[in-house]
């Protein structure tokens, strides 16, 4: 609900439309709960109570929609501390050990939280090969769930979650902004390449990197216009027309 009420005054805004009721919406946004971090665990709360209700390790992650998929939790600053420690403090509670679209939100988790070594490790988890129905990943790449000994099922989230989860590793975005690189896992740090990669705001990018620090950034703009283009700390202004192109280089920070 943070996401749609701030979604529909932005579009509000940009069409010059509905000024009242967007007011409106934007006095409810402001009422909207925030979990609280538990006084008793230092987790960010699953439920309206200190308390832990339910089980530690469950594959389920509600209280962190505002990490990913949602931006109401960031670790930049913009968020307070003790939420983002909250937050992560239960995903650490949650573990490294559970299957298919679990590990994947987890990962992509994670890579918000620019904890590259735990992102990759759910997802070298996910790649683990399925034996005879179980829990991992066919010789076809298709995500198995095991639902009885001996047989398992095609569970289409993890197929869709693991990738995505690679690329929020690479290319952290929103509508107005774009980080390189934000969990580069030392696995993948030597060298490597990104193409066709749809940010947050209108924007696809190719990046291709080299010890650790990207070396080519191009940026086509499929509708967005300006956007910040981040690395360990250096910003770069994009202004582009849609459909334009721009090749970014010398990333030396």
């Amino acid at each position: 609900m943070w996401a749609l009420f701030g979604n529909y005054c932005t579009a509000a805004a940009e069409l010059k439309k509905d000024t009242g009721f967007a007011a409106t919406i934007a006095g409810l946004r402001k009422r909207l709960y925030l979990p609280q971090v538990s006084p008793t665990t230092g987790w960010l709360e699953e439920w309206m109570s200190p308390d832990n209700l339910g089980e530690t390790t469950h594959r389920h992650l509600s209280p962190l929609v505002g990490l990913f998929p949602g931006d109401r939790i960031r670790p930049d600053g913009s968020t307070p501390a003790e939420i983002v420690q909250g937050a992560t403090a239960l995903l650490t509670a949650r573990g490294m050990e559970s299957f298919g679209w679990a590990n994947a939100w987890r990962a992509l988790c994670w890579a918000r939280l620019k904890h590259a070594d735990e992102a990759y490790q759910l997802v070298v988890n996910n790649l683990r090969p399925s034996t005879g129905g179980s829990n991992g990943t066919a010789f076809n790449l298709f995500d198995i769930y095991q639902v009885e000994q001996g047989r398992g099922i095609f569970q289409i989230d993890a197929n869709l979650g693991t990738p995505a989860a690679m690329i929020e590793m690479l290319l952290y975005s929103r509508p107005g902004h774009l980080e390189l690189l934000p969990a580069l896992p030392d696995a993948w740090a030597a060298s490597g390449a990104l193409s066709g990669a749809n940010a947050r705001g209108g924007f696809v990018v190719d990046l291709r990197w080299r010890d650790g620090k990207p070396t080519e950034a191009r940026i086509r703009s499929t509708g967005g216009r300006t956007t910040t283009v981040a690395h360990a700390g250096s910003t770069r202004t994009v202004t582009l027309e849609p459909g334009a192109t721009v090749t970014l280089k010398g990333f030396d920070r």
